[in-house]
């Protein structure tokens, strides 16, 4: 009777006592990993760089440049655009490198089957049909190496997208595009940033304004943050012009 006793009170206990002890560890375990995958945000005082790296609105709207400098007025015009890229994962022409297209308000997109990527766009400036820096660009060059050494860019990876408007043939533009995204990064890289950055082409594929392709606001370069999507990000802008 003694044991028959014992052996109720031991499954009572194996019934209540063990499933609160599994459930705690499951608390245990999701907590801690919850606190690993906040993201730290880094701080710094240089303006620009917060804006490449991030390529958020509010760090981005307001800036313009100015001698030597760059300067943030809330309510001022801002020589830097923000846009989204949509690269297609589901390409339906059974080629290798995924579709990509420039993102307007209207359009809705499948997280499952797309990839969104934020892009920091500025004009530099070049001479018709040339790829050659101009003299007048230099100083914004200049601003724009100091935020690609700041802290905040330390070991990040940039793809510079070199685009034009949709004058001449694509095959032209995206030559021209390709030869001025290299002339700015090569330009770039001997300042001696601490990015890495990856010159693309991207021709007059991604058009700013489509209804409008020989406008200036077509000739820009994007710069984007390359994170866990670098790969599938190159190969798709890569695949604009090759």
């Amino acid at each position: 009777m003694i044991h028959k006793l014992f052996f109720l009170l031991y499954s009572i206990y194996l019934i209540c006592i063990i499933p609160s002890i599994t459930i705690a560890q499951e608390l245990e375990i999701f907590i801690p990993e919850k606190t690993i995958n906040m993201i730290n945000k880094q701080e710094t005082d240089n303006i620009l760089a917060r804006c490449l790296a991030t390529s958020l609105e509010e760090y981005c709207a307001g800036i313009s440049f100015e001698s030597k400098d760059v300067v943030f007025e809330k309510n001022g015009i801002s020589e830097i655009s923000l846009e989204t890229f949509i690269i297609d994962l589901n390409d339906d022409d059974m080629n290798k490198n995924p579709k990509i297209k420039v993102k307007s308000d209207n359009v809705l997109t499948k997280r499952s089957e797309t990839i969104d990527v934020k892009s920091t766009g500025m004009e530099i400036k070049f001479d018709f049909n040339s790829y050659k820096l101009r003299i007048d660009q230099l100083e914004k060059i200049s601003i724009l190496a100091t935020a690609l050494s700041d802290k905040i860019n330390v070991g990040k990876k940039y793809a510079i997208i070199g685009h034009t408007d949709g004058k001449g043939s694509y095959r032209y533009n995206c030559n021209l595009s390709k030869k001025r995204a290299n002339t700015l990064t090569t330009k770039l890289i001997l300042t001696g940033i601490e990015a890495e950055l990856i010159p693309i082409g991207a021709g007059e594929a991604l058009l700013k304004d489509p209804l409008i392709p020989h406008h200036k606001k077509n000739r820009r370069v994007s710069f984007l943050s390359l994170d866990k999507d670098a790969k599938t990000t190159i190969n798709a802008f890569r695949s604009l012009c090759d």
